[in-house]
């Protein structure tokens, strides 16, 4: 199982430095800070959304639309696919919940890696659009491939509204695995959702839960495995993202 240190690494065959360098006119050691100096803040971000019910399901909507991320992931850096930067904040959007943390991430991280906040401002959507890709890839082969297909089959616009039309085909199987009848695809949405993620979480969730050894509850916890930062962080940066992360809960 990958974590987030090892996605980018892996990203672009391995040229995802070189590509950024190439990109924003800087050198390759300069483009491996400026994630290293991200990767802290997506993991606390992603990790973050996992305590609520609202907070999966925008994960599991950004997952189901990053198919040109998962391709911008696997490509060789010539250019960036068009739609990415919507991608790429759709990514952020997912991680941090709004505008404000996303500039306060930036700026934070743009200390760390020694660049203008401006330029690290411009480098997080297409950063988080590879890391975003390299998770889709990973969900995809981690038994979450189904509920990610039915919602890019949604076509969903995010949150609960792309969720309801991915879920709907999944209602009878998801019905059956908690022994529930089938109900509109808002309702599945709304409620199979709860149940998957509130059961398997630890949330509000109907008896019975979902049996640890479900593909859908297993897939989730290898995503969860996968928001792992993977390499030391700096006390002194994590103590600055704490704070950030703090005012968010505040509001």
């Amino acid at each position: 199982m990958l974590n987030l240190f090892e996605i980018m690494q892996n990203a672009q065959g391995g040229n995802a430095y070189q590509n950024l360098a190439n990109q924003f006119g800087i050198g390759p050691d300069q483009a491996q800070r400026a994630v290293e100096s991200l990767l802290p803040a997506f993991s606390m971000g992603l990790q973050q959304q996992t305590q609520t019910m609202e907070g999966w399901q925008n994960v599991l909507a950004s997952l189901g639309q990053a198919q040109t991320s998962a391709q911008f992931f696997d490509s060789d850096g010539d250019g960036i696919p068009d739609h990415l930067e919507n991608e790429g904040q759709n990514a952020l959007g997912a991680m941090f919940g709004n505008p404000e943390t996303t500039q306060a991430v930036a700026q934070q991280a743009a200390q760390f890696a020694g660049l203008p906040a401006q330029m690290m401002q411009q480098m997080l959507p297409v950063i988080a659009s590879m890391v975003m890709g390299g998770l889709f890839k990973g969900a995809m082969n981690g038994g979450l491939g189904g509920l990610l297909g039915q919602i890019m089959q949604g076509g969903g616009t995010g949150g609960m509204g792309g969720m309801a039309g991915g879920m709907g085909g999944l209602g009878s199987i998801l019905g059956s695995m908690f022994g529930q009848q089938a109900a509109t695809p808002q309702q599945q949405a709304g409620n199979m959702m709860e149940q998957i993620i509130g059961g398997f979480f630890g949330g509000r969730a109907p008896q019975p839960q979902p049996d640890p050894q479900d593909p859908v509850a297993a897939g989730l916890d290898m995503l969860k495995g996968m928001f792992q930062t993977g390499q030391e962080v700096h006390t002194t940066q994590m103590d600055a993202l704490s704070q950030i992360f703090q005012q968010v809960t505040r509001r």
